[in-house]
């Protein structure tokens, strides 16, 4: 495979630690890292530093294109950004790669449809979930008929009160910055149920409100770091413990004043902690699905009903990664994971998961290596999200958020793909 090089836009922890270092690290044969684009100078410039590379900076994006001439542009900004980038990128001629979510709104996401359509180039998105070895047994197991044709999928998601609550401390709070967690964290969960399913979602329905964040708490501040409620407050925490956070964030707050440690009961709070979604596929699947962000522990379970069989999984985890002093004891001697089959022909069977090591229960390595090691002449493999599947992800969180904003009405989401 040729060599082809890279530029980042976004350099944000994410940025940093998925693409920047392992770029510069990991794929010398394939890979070259160009250029670093970011609003803000000092956190580009940390991130340069903690890369350990003398690479260009640049404020402007299209200084950035004019300057370096990438193959491909990867975007790792604030999500409802990400639609800026990766048109421009592919109205240069050059391969975007996303960051998931792909974008935040319907209108994004056919603006990004219309400049691939216009474009020589593809937009890939990273929909790393589909890298999870869980997941990936899972659509194996249904592609091979384990249970017949699949007929009802549940799939219910718990956030602990640390990893949860630090959702609610960041950009994503906000509904216009992030689509809230229905597009932001959910459309990794349904883009694998799109993927199991091997349909396309015709129909939403949904329910969701803010009752654990936001003004809903006993008191509040400013932020964590100068708050008067500290020694009482729950959720106080030392964002900046870590020098990689210090270095980022901590020293780049004086350039744009963002910070990652903002109250989690700001009343400018306005995403959900609760969410209920039923999904009618274009095949006849029906899904139901939910997410709360404020639990004791971190979980999640699928359940797949078939023709000839039940398919169940749970994985229930420890959190010590996330800010915060909320971890609920002994969590990690409860962390699971188990998978089963339950065949009226065969009883429970037990189904092993494949452990793999890296970001996001190794998820993260296979999917660099796929996009960033794999030739591009190839077509792309079952677990690289093509743009359409991106899209069909986002779709999905948008028409739940539609949808509880008038009452649960079902929403026709295949309508949001058509200009009104």
């Amino acid at each position: 495979m040729e060599k082809k090089r890279y530029a980042l836009v976004g350099t944000g922890h994410r940025g940093l630690g998925m693409f920047a270092r392992p770029l510069a690290a990991d794929f010398p044969d394939t890979a070259e890292l160009v250029a670093l684009c970011d609003i803000n100078p000092l956190r580009m410039k940390a991130a340069a530093a903690e890369v350990g590379l003398d690479l260009p900076q640049f404020a402007s994006f299209a200084d950035m294109m004019g300057a370096t001439d990438p193959d491909a542009v990867i975007v790792a900004t604030k999500d409802c950004t990400h639609a800026e980038y990766v048109v421009a990128a592919l109205d240069a001629g050059k391969r975007a790669i996303s960051e998931k979510p792909l974008c935040t709104t319907p209108e994004q996401c056919r603006d990004i449809l219309a400049a691939e359509r216009a474009s020589d180039a593809t937009c890939l998105v990273t929909h790393n979930a589909r890298y999870g070895a869980a997941d990936t047994k899972i659509r194996e197991l249904v592609r091979a008929g384990r249970i017949g044709t699949p007929l009802f999928i549940q799939f219910d998601e718990t956030l602990d009160r640390c990893h949860g609550a630090d959702y609610f401390r960041r950009w994503h709070r906000r509904m216009a910055d992030s689509g809230g967690l229905l597009v932001h964290k959910a459309c990794h969960h349904f883009d694998c149920v799109n993927w199991w399913a091997d349909s396309a979602p015709a129909r939403v329905a949904a329910h969701g409100s803010l009752r654990f964040y936001g003004s809903n708490g006993p008191f509040r501040g400013p932020r964590c770091s100068d708050c008067p409620h500290a020694d009482e407050c729950d959720f106080h925490v030392d964002i900046f413990r870590r020098d990689t956070y210090r270095k980022l964030y901590r020293e780049a707050e004086s350039a744009d004043g963002y910070h990652r440690d903002g109250c989690v009961f700001d009343p400018e709070v306005d995403i959900y902690d609760q969410m209920g979604v039923l999904i009618r596929y274009e095949n006849g699947i029906e899904c139901s699905y939910t997410l709360t962000a404020y639990c004791p522990y971190e979980s999640q379970r699928v359940v797949i009903e078939g023709t000839e069989g039940r398919l169940e999984y749970f994985g229930r985890s420890a959190t010590g990664f996330a800010a915060g002093s909320q971890h609920l004891p002994g969590s990690e001697e409860i962390a699971t994971e188990w998978l089963k089959l339950y065949l009226p022909a065969e009883g429970a069977v037990d189904v092993p998961i494949d452990r793999a090591t890296g970001g996001h229960g190794g998820a993260d390595p296979q999917l660099r290596h796929d996009f960033f090691a794999r030739d591009w002449a190839l077509e792309p493999n079952d677990r690289m999200a093509s743009l359409d599947q991106a899209v069909q992800a986002v779709l999905i969180g948008a028409a739940a958020n539609q949808s509880i904003a008038e009452g649960g009405r079902p929403i026709d989401v295949q309508a949001f793909k058509t200009p009104r």
